[in-house]
């Protein structure tokens, strides 16, 4: 070979490695950079200033992000629209996907199907007697529990493969009931644990002021009742989530009083296995803003049963270490001020008025995370008016479990339903609602992160996925395979944007 030929050979191959070793250096250092590297002032997703000096979201290119597409679709009937400029979504469908992710379950009024999902067909569907307010499978997942709102209040416990009911239970029989469906008794929340699901139910009701009616129970997945507490009367105030220790040994609930009336502080309880208590810890009301206090969905207890969050409509945050928590009453959040325990966000008075944002969701991401969900912005007295949106609403926030401090923040745009994880806690799924203060429909849509992932938001954001109705619910596989519900929505102009569906998202 001529020496010119050699010469020409070896500096095309210098060139290609050059160039080869600046592309890989440049995209590994962009996913490295950290949040503590990019500047506090510089502009988040939205164009936006971040709402908080030192807090920031920064921004990761879309080309580095995966391409998500509908793996499948199923179209779910008519439902009215939803309007804009209301409030909390008057459409209540929910989803769950089993645990190894073959099947996936939806609820839409009173209709439940089971979607197998490999072969992207229907396995069952059938009608419950009322309107599904919450639904999940078994570990195992040989079974469906349903949980409805009607004048009975069932809970359903099914064969998940073929749809046969094994046995329900009829809460009406515990909590009352009555003949307007906004009071009549319902399954909020369903949880499972080995061998074992928990559940919380109540009902309220307005005769001369608010009347409140709660219980949790435990049973068997295949529906046998180990037990319900209180034990001979209901709690007279609301119970409104219920989680649970991967064994089952540790089971958290609270009572308090969502309608903000009765002068009463929200309780958090520990109870194990068999029902007996554990610890309890009571958190006062707010005041001067509130009268009473309540958790809505603002409760989670670690897989293995080490840590507590609660996280308070009115934005205050506790950490609990089990372990300090040795009888009933005793023990101190682990984050703690003279002024409040701690707070993800606080009521703020503007323009004559004191505003706050809702503190919807909590989810103890990692051994070293809590992860933090606020909602819409509402005023602190009613009636009242509400002149601009929080800043901090409609944000996930990030805590260090250590101190309490916010880590990062990340803007969703529209209302969220909740902090959903896969069954291994590596990957999660928000789903984005209706912005009732823009009006903004570029938001809806669905946001899968992975957990795993150094860094702030945007750097544990894998894809986002947008629809053009709003998303009231979904869920997250192992595989990253996301299962959600679209509904359509009335825009103010009268125009109706998106669809009633199902989709799979991959």
């Amino acid at each position: 070979m001529k020496k010119s030929s050699v010469t020409l050979i070896l500096i095309v191959t210098l060139i290609f490695l050059v160039c080869s070793g600046c592309v890989s250096s440049g995209v590994m250092s962009h996913d490295s950079e950290s949040s503590d590297s990019i500047s506090s002032d510089e502009e988040n997703e939205n164009g936006e200033e971040s709402p908080s000096s030192g807090l920031n979201q920064g921004n990761t290119a879309s080309y580095e992000k995966s391409s998500p597409y509908i793996y499948w679709e199923y179209e779910l009937g008519y439902v009215a629209p939803e309007n804009i400029s209301e409030g909390r979504s008057s459409v209540q469908d929910c989803v769950s996907y089993a645990q190894d992710g073959r099947y996936v379950a939806v609820g839409t009024g009173s209709n439940l199907t089971v979607i197998d999902v490999a072969g992207k067909n229907v396995l069952w569907e059938k009608a419950l007697k009322g309107n599904i307010s919450d639904l999940t499978f078994s570990e195992d997942g040989k079974y469906l529990l349903a949980g409805e709102r009607s004048i009975d209040g069932y809970i359903h416990f099914m064969n998940a493969s073929t749809g046969e009911e094994i046995c329900s239970y009829r809460t009406a029989d515990d909590l009352g009931t009555g003949t307007n469906p906004r009071n009549q008794p319902c399954i909020y929340r369903i949880t499972t644990a080995d061998n074992a699901v928990y559940i919380a139910a109540g009902r309220y009701w307005k005769d001369s002021g608010y009347e409140l009616a709660s219980r949790v129970y435990r049973f068997s997945p295949d529906g046998n009742l180990s037990w319900k507490l209180p034990t001979a009367e209901n709690y007279a105030r609301s119970v409104n989530w219920i989680d649970s220790s991967k064994d089952g040994k540790n089971v958290v609930f609270s009572t308090g009083d969502w309608t903000n009336s009765l002068e009463v502080n929200a309780v958090v309880y520990s109870v194990n296995d068999g029902g007996n208590l554990r610890w309890k810890y009571e958190i006062p009301p707010l005041r001067p803003y509130f009268v009473s206090a309540a958790i809505w969905h603002g409760l989670d207890v670690s897989d293995d049963g080490s840590m507590v969050t609660a996280y308070t409509g009115d934005g205050r945050k506790y950490l609990f270490n089990d372990l300090e928590m040795k009888k009933p009453g005793d023990g101190e959040s682990e984050w703690y001020s003279d002024k409040w325990k701690s707070n993800v966000t606080a009521p703020e008075g503007l323009e004559g008025s004191v505003i706050y944002t809702y503190g919807e969701n909590a989810k103890i991401a990692a051994e070293n995370e809590v992860l933090y969900l606020t909602g819409a912005t509402l005023p602190a007295y009613y009636p009242d008016k509400v002149p601009m949106a929080h800043p901090l609403e409609n944000y996930l926030i990030s805590c260090d479990v250590d101190t309490g401090e916010i880590s990062w923040i990340y803007n969703l745009g529209g209302r969220c339903a909740g902090i959903f994880f896969s069954p291994d806690m590596r990957f999660f799924v928000l789903p984005v609602g209706k912005d009732m203060s823009a009006g903004d429909t570029q938001a809806h849509g669905v946001h899968a992160f992975d957990s795993q992932k150094s860094g702030n938001g945007n750097s544990k954001l894998l894809w986002t996925f947008n629809t053009e109705g709003v998303v009231v619910d979904a869920e997250i596989s192992s595989d990253c395979t996301v299962a959600a519900v679209e509904v359509p929505l009335q825009l103010k102009k009268g125009d109706v944007t998106g669809k009633h569906r199902l989709i799979i998202v991959r």
